[in-house]
């Protein structure tokens, strides 16, 4: 029996890179207004046909995007310390939206608020992503590094929303040690316990 093998690398995976680097260059210089499949195509070189089966709507690619991205700018370490863990991921966060892209990105998410389909797909993304990250907490207080009266859930959605406050409203920038302290807080009893 043969099995065909998806290469790695392939043709696949060059027409998802021309397109998901091409939907962040509009976006970048243009905004989400102007983030339509014929300019993505226009950028990439991909066939706006090729771009219509694969991903359906401009919505479907600037998801990918955000999915793509996020997987990259912010990666979920688990070292066995908590604290350093949800610290680095609060640092890729802040610097994901400090960065030019990553602020068009966001923008764009935000500017999506009626559209049920978008949005279902972003509340899974961020589902899946945050729960991943209360994983970090939950293994902590299974071996007692976090007490076991902090919301997993909670903690961590109060660091990612401090975080995305202070940079995307109120655009201040956020030192180390501001991450250290939301995490800290984050991670102890009381405002945060289940």
């Amino acid at each position: 029996m043969t099995h065909k093998m998806q290469r790695p690398g392939g043709r696949t995976e060059r027409t998802s890179r021309a397109v998901f680097d091409a939907t962040l260059r509009v976006l970048q210089s243009s905004g989400y207004d102007r983030l339509t499949i014929d300019a993505i195509a226009n950028r990439s070189g991909v066939h706006k046909t090729t771009i219509y089966r694969r991903w359906g709507s401009v919505d479907a690619v600037l998801f990918a995007v955000i999915a793509d991205r996020a997987e990259e700018a912010i990666p979920l370490v688990v070292t066995g310390d908590p604290y350093a863990d949800l610290a680095r991921m609060a640092r890729s966060i802040v610097v994901n939206i400090e960065d030019p892209v990553g602020r068009a990105v966001a923008a764009a998410a935000l500017g999506r608020p009626n559209e049920e389909t978008f949005v279902s797909l972003v509340q899974r993304f961020w589902q899946s992503r945050l729960s991943r990250a209360a994983t970090i907490v939950s293994t902590a207080q299974e071996s007692g590094i976090v007490a076991a009266g902090v919301d997993p859930d909670a903690a961590v959605r109060a660091i990612a929303s401090m975080l995305w406050f202070q940079v995307m409203v109120l655009r201040e920038p956020v030192s180390d040690e501001e991450i250290e302290a939301v995490v800290k807080r984050a991670l102890s009893p009381g405002d945060f316990s289940g």
